[in-house]
């Protein structure tokens, strides 16, 4: 079946463009009818805890801020709380 976004409507012409056929069919038949919400944050706390820990000597808080999809002060804050794990303090 040829990739053709037009033959969706609404949400699945947009979901077709992104990821083509295959993937908004199988996206609908797992989701039809459901009302589904994104939450903003993609990434689980553990996961956003270990690259900061990882990254931590090698890159600036702004970087890790936009990888992370969080605020610049919200990385210091975790940074600042690792750092205080880290010293038993």
């Amino acid at each position: 079946m040829k990739a053709d976004p037009e033959r969706y409507g609404g949400i699945y012409k947009e979901l077709a463009e992104i990821l083509g056929d295959a993937a908004t069919i199988k996206i609908w038949k797992r989701f039809a009818g459901l009302n589904i919400t994104f939450p903003q944050k993609l990434y689980s706390k553990e996961y956003r805890r270990k690259f900061i820990v990882e990254n931590i000597g090698t890159m600036k808080p702004g970087d890790m801020a936009k990888a992370l999809g969080l605020t610049e002060r919200r990385v210091r804050q975790l940074i600042s709380e690792i750092q205080k794990e880290r010293t038993g303090n």
